[in-house]
């Protein structure tokens, strides 16, 4: 059995999926059952990372587990290894390794400690930013047709949660990536103003970009972040590492497939635009 948790979410509701075509035995671990909306095929369970004793039921019977950062990494997975659980692929961050200081890259970074001393066999993927992040602008594409964001020639390889959920499949299921570290990226760097367009075309509408200052981004994104993750979010918008612009072969050396493109992405996940 493989739990995946997060089942509702872009790489977790992937990564569902991906296992169920496969036949794969599985079960969706969410805070809230009720409202899940999975089909009713699959084993949802309730469970809660900062309550570890509500994952009794969830981790029973598990071989292997899918795992989002939770910040209560140490309870959580000896509840794992007590229930027998043998293998986490866990979902970090590239900042691990390219803003370790910052308080994405620290946070990951001690989920990662927390599960490589736990004694369980681990794959950690550590990709950047994600193609879904461009959801946040469904509001100003539904009000007209323009989409305002800062930064708009910076460019990232932006991926598609379906490659990383295929990579997350590939380490559950397969031999051969204990104790390995991938990081992932789609297949090249695109901008703000080639994701705007992307998304028009896939859409069926002429939408364009404009820019924004770095300070009027931050105001909104205050309403609903911390101030410093809206430091480093910024920060890694507006001036990416090297290593953050590189686009990566991962996902292709892991799976056998191309990683897709923004524009695939954006094809998709047309509906969420409309």
């Amino acid at each position: 059995m493989i739990l995946v948790a997060g089942a509702t979410g872009n790489v977790g509701g992937e990564l569902l999926r991906q296992l169920r075509a496969e036949g794969a035995p599985v079960r969706a671990l969410t805070r809230n059952p009720g409202r899940a909306a999975l089909p009713a095929d699959v084993d949802v369970v309730g469970g809660d990372f900062a309550t570890p004793e509500s994952l009794v039921k969830a981790f029973s019977g598990v071989e292997a587990a899918f795992l989002m950062m939770s910040g209560n990494e140490t309870a959580v997975v000896e509840e794992a290894a007590r229930a027998g659980v043998r293998r986490i692929v866990l979902l970090s961050s590239v900042a691990v390794e390219t803003r370790p200081e910052s308080l994405i890259g620290r946070v990951h970074q001690e989920a990662e400690s927390a599960i490589e001393g736990s004694g369980l066999e681990w794959t950690f993927l550590r990709p950047g930013q994600f193609a879904s992040n461009t959801r946040a602008w469904a509001s100003q594409i539904a009000e007209g047709d323009v989409v305002r964001t800062p930064f708009a020639r910076v460019g990232l390889p932006a991926i598609h949660p379906g490659d990383i959920a295929a990579v997350a499949r590939t380490a559950l299921t397969e031999e051969g990536h204990v104790a390995t570290v991938y990081s992932l990226s789609g297949p090249r760097a695109v901008t703000p103003v080639e994701q705007v367009a992307a998304i028009g075309e896939a859409i069926g509408r002429k939408l364009r970009h404009e820019e924004i200052t770095a300070e009027r981004a931050g105001e909104e994104m205050a309403a609903f972040m911390p101030a410093e993750i809206v430091a480093a979010t910024l920060d890694f918008l507006g001036s990416p590492t090297a290593t953050e612009t590189q686009a990566l072969p991962t996902v292709e050396k892991v799976t056998g497939k191309p990683a897709r493109t923004f524009a695939r992405w954006a094809r998709d996940n047309a509906d969420g635009f409309r």
